[in-house]
């Protein structure tokens, strides 16, 4: 048929129509189409894809205000959907294929391109989105929307890794015991959201993981399995005493234990999120990681804890956590029970991201390291210190008052007012031991006075408010009480640290914060069963405390003898503290060896401060026992150092009298000045009670360059630079091994210089460092590591033990 005949019958009708009478035409009435179009690309008159949310609304950050007038969106259906999605997507509850919490979520055309989904229409994705509507066909290589199937592998994987959580009822039991042991410490997992996608899990048809695998699930219920596997981890490492025998079926070997089973279940964990990748990231993914952070600083694994802190960060970033934007926004659209409960959703979002600000700051002042977070550029809105309700859809988000019991969200929002301070800190740290104006370290500690002195009165450790402390809901106060007051203490230790070789007024402010720190800490393990004895702030609040009392002692020894008594109980308590948490905490273990090291310095400097004590009976008797006790491991590793001796060398030798006696009477104080305003050891030998030589010259000279120490970072060191306390190499340079539980945990010296008997120069990089000829025997203990000569470690290995 041609064109001719094609136009005939089409102008035919024309002709028609225009003959009709005029009278017989209804008067003309405005077209009116059905919008099909969400509400907001109708009043943007832009064109709508039909998704939901559709693509305008995902490139504006308008999620949660795409919606339809005329039902369920017609966007075009992908042939690879099977009915076991579908029945996931009635049996997630969610509407219309929707994600329980859209704003949750982030669409995989931003992950293939590298782009972030919170950077709106102004980001290169956001113009090519507008690009593609208005071509109406999407362009050529645009990513889709819509991920495609996975593969069969995939799938396979997922279903056996979700395999290895314990059975429903294990998990729930756990899951309490993390909710009621840990969660109270860091309150960053909501529990009724945990709790819901659980009863969700637990509720999906079994085809569906069989048939469509996990990217059928909501972005937040397929992260879920990773979180649980984290949190049953963590459980694991808190199981209290009474109930480990409820889950001793989960091992599966005779010899097996709870630390490895809580090992394997989080590798489980991040396999999983491996798994799934970077794509459609949910908040749960952010938990997932963080939670996973927690449980490797449990363990001591502080190096790969730090690692994990910065991954999480930058996911949490992905899904837009630092910003209000990207906060769960009602609508007018909303129901009140949709409005309260993205309020709620909101006020989560905010503390998970105070949570990573507050570990990213207080981790990088612990051990040395750069944040992750630019603190100057965030302008982030703080949650809101309300009481927390058990459902979220019908309570109002309500700010607590004075007669409320205070909650773990207000601990943490408390707890981030008083780590902020490690902002300025941080920022002051950069220009040395010598800052151009020292009013900037003044103003700082003023501020943190100021807070400490508007601590709220349930937090108080003078004369708190303990009306709350009965109730079933704040067990967890009486423990926070004494958690507190050490971040106050650490942000003044923290800020005085680059001055204390350089500055006395430093070193006295230092050693009061080293001091409270270590008080706060005695209380805090006098409070806690021996499930809890892997809580961090146990170890990194003692063994940074504990490194600057002895260092500013064994550097100053004529300094702050008002103290001394203090300093030396709190120095033996810690020590008996770490030797009850080794068993638990692999750090504390670790830690021993370093402190036997700093204990025969320490007393050896100041070794006629310890004829006193004005302390009290009980604290008398302590002390002593302690002293027995190190001076048992000392003389016990200088026999074994001596007869390692004689053997190599096949000749008789008389031991020196071991430096450790558990009473020495000095017959000449210790008062030569020591460069810098301090003093420090004299050149005259200190005598025992029959005038046997304890210790050989030793002596800073009054030229020494203090300034070139670095500021200590013991934790820092100890997690980075393998810093430990060994038995000292004998004469020949080969090393006497370590024999008691002090060094149990040790690795073999690796930066112990070797000292010939008529050495008078250390040789170690340190300007004006000189040292009298000293026996390699007279090391017993030295620091061993990857420490640098600018350390104070080097320093103290040239002080005769």
């Amino acid at each position: 048929m041609g064109d001719a005949e094609l136009a005939e019958p089409i102008s035919g009708a024309e002709d028609r129509l225009h003959s009709e009478p005029e009278a017989t035409k209804p008067p003309p009435r405005k077209r009116r189409r059905i919008v099909i179009s969400c509400t907001e690309c109708h009043r943007r008159k832009q064109k709508c894809d039909r998704k939901l949310p559709c693509t305008n609304c995902q490139s504006r950050n308008k999620e949660s205000s795409c919606r339809y007038e005329t039902g369920t969106p017609i966007a075009k259906t992908d042939s690879k959907q099977t009915p076991s999605s579908l029945s996931l997507s009635l049996s997630n509850g969610s509407n219309h294929d929707r994600p329980s919490d859209p704003l949750d979520t982030k669409s995989a055309a931003a992950a293939d391109f590298g782009y972030s989904a919170n950077a709106g229409s102004s980001s290169t994705l956001g113009i090519l989105r507008k690009i593609e509507n208005a071509a109406g066909a999407p362009l050529d290589g645009m990513p889709s929307e819509i991920p495609s199937e996975e593969s069969y592998d995939m799938r396979e994987r997922y279903k056996s890794l979700i395999r290895q959580l314990p059975a429903k009822t294990y998990v729930e039991k756990l899951i309490d015991i993390y909710f009621h042991d840990v969660n109270w410490q860091y309150f960053g997992i909501d529990e009724p959201l945990i709790r819901d996608l659980m009863n969700k899990w637990y509720n999906l048809p079994f085809n569906v993981l069989s048939s469509s695998g996990p990217l059928a699930l909501d972005p937040m219920l397929r992260a879920l399995p990773s979180l649980l596997f984290q949190m049953v981890a963590c459980a694991l490492l808190y199981l209290p005493h009474e109930t480990e025998k409820t889950f001793e079926s989960l091992k599966y070997t005779s010899n097996m234990t709870f630390d490895d089973l809580s090992v394997e279940y989080s590798e489980a964990g991040m396999a999983i999120l491996t798994l799934l990748g970077k794509r459609q990231m949910s908040i749960i993914t952010v938990l997932a990681g963080w939670c996973r952070a927690s449980l490797l600083k449990f363990s001591g694994m502080v190096t790969e804890a730090w690692h994990q802190v910065g991954t999480s960060i930058r996911d949490a970033q992905g899904i837009g956590l630092h910003r209000d934007q990207a906060d769960p926004q009602p609508t007018a659209e909303d129901s009140s029970e949709e409005v309260m409960e993205k309020m709620w959703r909101a006020q989560h979002h905010r503390m998970v991201w105070l949570i990573l600000m507050g570990w990213d700051l207080h981790t990088g002042a612990v051990l040395g390291r750069p944040t992750s977070i630019d603190h100057r550029l965030i302008n982030r809105s703080s949650p809101i210190d309300a009481i927390i309700p058990k459902t979220v859809k019908r309570v109002p988000l309500v700010p607590r008052t004075d007669d409320d019991p205070p909650t773990p969200l207000t601990r943490g929002i408390w707890s981030w007012q008083v780590m902020k301070a490690l902002r300025d800190i941080q920022d002051l740290e950069k220009e040395g031991p010598f800052p151009k104006d020292f009013s900037k370290v003044e103003k700082i500690h003023a501020e943190i006075l100021d807070v400490k002195a508007r601590t709220p009165p349930p937090f108080r450790s003078e004369n708190p408010d303990t009306r709350f402390d009965h109730l079933p809901e704040c067990w967890w106060l009486p423990y926070a009480r004494a958690q507190l007051p050490q971040l106050h203490a650490f942000n003044i230790l923290a800020l005085h640290r680059p001055y204390v070789f350089t500055r006395a007024a430093s070193r006295n402010e230092a050693l009061q914060a080293s001091l409270e720190m270590l008080e706060s800490q005695r209380q805090q393990f006098a409070a806690l069963d021996t499930a809890q004895h892997r809580t961090y702030s146990l170890f990194f609040g003692t063994f940074d405390a504990v490194v600057m009392v002895a260092s500013i002692y064994i550097l100053f020894p004529r300094e702050h003898p008002e103290l001394l008594d203090q300093a030396r109980q709190h120095f033996q308590w810690a020590v008996d503290r770490f030797e009850k948490m080794a068993e638990r905490n692999h750090l504390a273990r670790s830690a021993l060896g370093v402190l036997q090291a700093i204990w025969i310095r320490f007393k050896k400097a100041v070794g006629h401060g310890f004829l006193t004590c004005h302390c009290s009976e009980t604290a008398r008797a302590e002390t002593e026992a302690a002293s027995r006790w190190l001076s048992s491991q000392s003389e016990a590793h200088a026999s074994s150092a001596a007869s390692s001796h004689r053997t190599s060398n096949a000749t008789s030798a008389t031991p020196v009298a071991s430096s450790s006696s558990t009473q020495p009477t000095p017959r000449t104080e210790l008062n030569t000045p020591v460069g810098s305003g301090g003093t420090g050891p004299s050149p005259t030998s200190v005598l025992s009670d029959n005038g046997t030589l304890l210790s050989p010259e030793w002596a800073l000279p009054t030229d020494f360059d203090f300034s070139s120490i670095m500021p200590m970072y013991p934790m820092g060191d100890i997690a980075y630079n393998d810093l430990t306390g060994v038995l000292g190499a004998s004469i020949g340079g080969s090393s006497a091994p370590p024999t008691a539980s002090w060094a149990a945990e040790s690795s073999p010296p690796r930066n112990i210089p070797t000292i010939e008997p008529t050495t008078t120069t250390t040789g170690l990089g340190m300007p004006g460092l000189h040292t009298m000829p000293i026996s390699q025997e007279q090391f017993p203990w030295q620091f061993g590591g990857e420490f640098g000569t600018d350390t104070i470690w080097n320093v103290l290995n040239q002080f005769p033990s």
